[in-house]
C-alpha cells in the first residue's frame, strides 16, 4: 500500500508542477519539486527538473546544482546534460556547453535540439567549420530546423561565403516569415557584402519584428545601426 500512495503522490505533484509550469508559476514549480526531494532526496526527475524552473528564474547558480545532482543520481539522463548545457552558455560557459551537449550526443546521436546546440556554440567559439558541420547534421535529421538553418548561415558568414550565407538564411526566412533573427543574420551579411540598401531593408523589418515581439534590446540595437549605416 506504502508504494501505491508514493507513486500516487508523485503523479500528482507531477501534474501539479506541470500546471504550474504551464502558467509560469516557477516559483511554484521549485515549491513542489523541493516538497518531492524532502521525501526522497535521491529523486534524481525532481532535481532535474527543480533546476530547469530556477534556470528559467535567471538563477543560473541554483539551476546547475540541481543539474549536477540530477547527474550524480543518473548520469544517463540526457535531457539534464542538454539543460545544463543552455545553462554554462547563459553564464557564459561555452566549453563546459559543448561538453555537455557532446555527452547528449554520447547517449543519442539522432538529438537534432543538442547538434542544433552544438553548433550554435562552435559559431559563438568562431570555430564556424566544426559549426556548419554539427549544424549540417542537425538539418539532416530534421530538415524544416529553422534555427540550424538561420546558424548555419551565420557560421558560413563566420567563412566569407556569403552565397551559402544568405541561401540559409532565405530558407529559414521560407519557413518562417515573421523570424525576426533570420532578418537580421541577413542584414549583417549584406553590409559585409557592400548592399547596404539590401542590409537597411532587412534590418528594417527585423527592427519592426523585434518591436512587435517585445523584444527591446534587439529593436533599439538596430534601429540605433540603420540610423548610423543612414548617416553613412
Amino acid at each position: 500500500m506504502r508504494e501505491i500512495f508514493d507513486l500516487f503522490l508523485t503523479n500528482s505533484l507531477a501534474k501539479r508542477a506541470d500546471r504550474k509550469l504551464q502558467q509560469g508559476d516557477y516559483k511554484g514549480v521549485i515549491q513542489e519539486y523541493s516538497q518531492a526531494l524532502s521525501r526522497d532526496p535521491n529523486d534524481a526527475i525532481s532535481y532535474g527538473h527543480r533546476g530547469y524552473a530556477f534556470a528559467l528564474l535567471g538563477d543560473h547558480k541554483r539551476a546547475i546544482e540541481d543539474y549536477n545532482q540530477a547527474l550524480r543520481l543518473d548520469p544517463s539522463a540526457a535531457a539534464v546534460y542538454n539543460n545544463r548545457g543552455i545553462t554554462r552558455e547563459a553564464l557564459g560557459d561555452v566549453k563546459g556547453a559543448i561538453e555537455d551537449y557532446k555527452r547528449v550526443l554520447y547517449i543519442d546521436y539522432s538529438d537534432p535540439q543538442a547538434h542544433f546546440q552544438l553548433g550554435v556554440a562552435y559559431v559563438k567559439l568562431k570555430n564556424y567549420v566544426y559549426a556548419v558541420r554539427v549544424l549540417n547534421r542537425a538539418i539532416a535529421l530534421r530538415s524544416e530546423y529553422i534555427s540550424a538553418y538561420a546558424f548555419r548561415g551565420l557560421a558560413y558568414a563566420g567563412l566569407n561565403k556569403y552565397k551559402e550565407a544568405l541561401e540559409n538564411y532565405d530558407q529559414a526566412i521560407s519557413l518562417k516569415t515573421d523570424y525576426a533573427k533570420a532578418y537580421k543574420f541577413r542584414g549583417l551579411a549584406h553590409i559585409e557584402m557592400g548592399d547596404y540598401s539590401a542590409a537597411i531593408e532587412d534590418l528594417q523589418k527585423a527592427a519592426g519584428l523585434f518591436f512587435n515581439q517585445n523584444q527591446t534590446a534587439e529593436h533599439q540595437e538596430l534601429v540605433a545601426l540603420i540610423k548610423k549605416i543612414q548617416q553613412g
